[in-house]
């Protein structure tokens, strides 16, 4: 199992996404999202970008209404669910079954009350979910009352469905977040610039014609964040990048190792 603890960035991404889709319960889709960050989180540490992928990255960096894709993440060529909740019965085979059964595995994800932490408990094929059901259906009784068996492998057999590069820790070094204030490197001339967004390795950026290999910085500078309608100063750091996107604001890609922070 893993503990994921969510920043403050994670956390305003979470809740602005979930009210910008327009969701009917702004906590349950608050808490899934967390749920897909800490998930994110375990595949940026494990799993090669090149074989894994997160539907709703774009949506959640930009807080942005998602697609509505029938799973979350695709790993390893299988579709995968991530499942939220504060109630363990939500993760007990039949509930899971009921709730999504076209996604090739589910991945659960406990949260404490306050939101402040998060546990991936495990993953599970669909396929063994529903034979679990089919058999605790033919053979009822057999069962506990009081001990309900949750079918759920540890997160780490997960890199086993890939290559062995899998168990190499590859999540990339870089210093600087949104919000932060930079310039070129090396540069006494360079005009200061903000750090809107940082991009992960897995979205594939393109720079010069090239794509980058680890993550990307993108800046937007105060005199084009001026000239929006409003007070980007006062924003929260994790709406800057939603913030631009919305006002069609310029962004500039650089590499981590291209910038510096300003003094």
């Amino acid at each position: 199992m893993y503990q994921f603890t969510p920043d403050e960035i994670d956390r305003s991404r979470a809740d602005y996404q979930a009210k910008q889709q327009g969701a009917e319960d702004i906590g349950k889709k608050r808490v899934g999202n967390l749920g897909e960050i800490a998930f994110e989180q375990f595949c940026r540490e494990y799993v090669p970008a090149e074989m894994w992928e997160w539907e709703n990255e774009d949506a959640m960096r930009r807080c942005n209404p998602e697609s509505f894709s029938g799973h979350d993440f695709e790993v390893f060529g299988y579709k995968i669910d991530v499942k939220t909740s504060r109630d363990v019965s939500a993760f007990l085979p039949q509930t899971l079954v009921e709730n999504d059964s076209e996604d090739d595995i589910i991945v659960m994800a406990w949260h404490r009350d306050n939101e402040d932490s998060l546990i991936l408990l495990g993953w599970e094929h669909m396929a063994v979910l529903k034979s679990k059901v089919r058999t605790g259906e033919a053979y009822s009784g057999d069962e506990p009352e009081k001990l309900q068996h949750l079918a759920a492998q540890p997160m780490n057999s997960l890199q086993d469905l890939g290559p062995n590069t899998a168990h190499m820790n590859q999540k990339p070094d870089n210093p600087f977040h949104p919000g932060d204030r930079v310039k070129r490197a090396d540069d006494e001339e360079a005009s200061e610039a903000v750090v809107v967004e940082v991009l992960p390795p897995e979205t594939k950026v393109e720079l010069y014609g090239q794509e980058l290999d680890g993550e990307a910085v993108r800046v937007a500078f105060p005199s084009s964040l001026d000239e929006g309608p409003g007070d980007w100063q006062g924003f929260s750091k994790a709406l800057l990048s939603s913030y631009c996107d919305d006002q069609g604001i310029k962004l500039y890609t650089y590499k981590p190792e291209n910038l510096e922070f300003v003094e």
